[in-house]
């Protein structure tokens, strides 16, 4: 089983020493759009999750195509969130890893 993670999630596992759990979830990996890997890894370097998400090889960074749906999504959520739900889609993923409330209804 394969998952799609908003930034968050990642760093918030990370911080506690814990981002080795998504891999045990989802042995399939973890995939994040261009805009979380940005987020944690290259504007992230030097805070929690950057290193780790960086030297996770179960960790892959997948292009979301430009879309309908990732317009509308961008008009209502940070890029993070409005890519990982597009991504989703595009791949036909049901598994979505957000922790904003309103970003886990749009996705619903």
């Amino acid at each position: 089983m394969k998952a799609v993670a908003n930034s968050s999630v990642l760093i918030a596992l990370s911080s506690v020493g814990n981002l080795d759990l998504l891999a045990r979830k989802f042995p399939d990996g973890v995939l994040v759009p261009g805009a979380v890997w940005s987020e944690v890894v290259d504007s992230g370097e030097g805070r929690p999750g950057a290193q780790e998400v960086a030297a996770a090889p179960w960790i892959r960074v997948e292009s979301v195509l430009a879309s309908s749906v990732l317009a509308l999504l961008e008009a209502e959520l940070d890029s993070g969130e409005a890519e990982a739900i597009a991504l989703a889609l595009q791949l036909g993923l049901r598994q979505v890893l957000l922790d904003e409330k309103e970003a886990r209804e749009r996705a619903r």
